[in-house]
């Protein structure tokens, strides 16, 4: 099989991953159990990416991450995708002079992390050079991880 056979049908199922809980229908379980965990595990994910690109690791802003943990949350509620409306305001009171935001869900903290680094913006937002922090929130509903990442430096 091609490479770029390989690549399109790994797209494909992606998105088809992506979208399967918007086919199930609306969520009304959404359990931030195990979150301190989940989101220890997606910054590990993120980190480890920027790791091999030579950028400089993320530390997590534990209140921020709040937010982004009751955003994530909001997302798996209503069974679908939104940035933060205004992520300036979210960033308030902090050092930064750069922001930045990834929302996404999928079947594992891996594949979320996949879809991240398989979409151009997502990308750029996780291997940013400016960034030093980074606010992660974690829901797992309906068999699926609802994952909002604020970047700032």
């Amino acid at each position: 099989m091609s490479t770029m056979t390989f690549r399109n049908r790994t797209r494909i199922a992606l998105v088809l991953l992506l979208l399967l809980p918007l086919l199930l229908g609306p969520r009304t379980e959404a359990s931030a159990g195990g979150s301190d965990g989940y989101r220890t595990k997606m910054l590990q994910l993120v980190n480890d990416v920027r790791d091999r690109n030579d950028r400089r690791l993320l530390r997590v802003d534990r209140k921020l991450s709040r937010y982004a943990i009751r955003h994530s949350r909001l997302m798996a509620d209503a069974g679908y995708l939104f940035h933060t409306p205004d992520l300036a305001s979210k960033l308030d009171g902090r050092n930064w002079s750069i922001g930045g935001e990834n929302v996404g869900y999928a079947s594992s903290l891996r594949a979320v992390m996949g879809g991240f680094m398989d979409s151009a913006p997502h990308r750029r937002n996780v291997l940013r050079r400016g960034y030093d922090h980074a606010a992660v929130g974690v829901v797992k509903a309906g068999g699926s991880f609802w994952v909002t990442t604020i970047f700032y430096g």
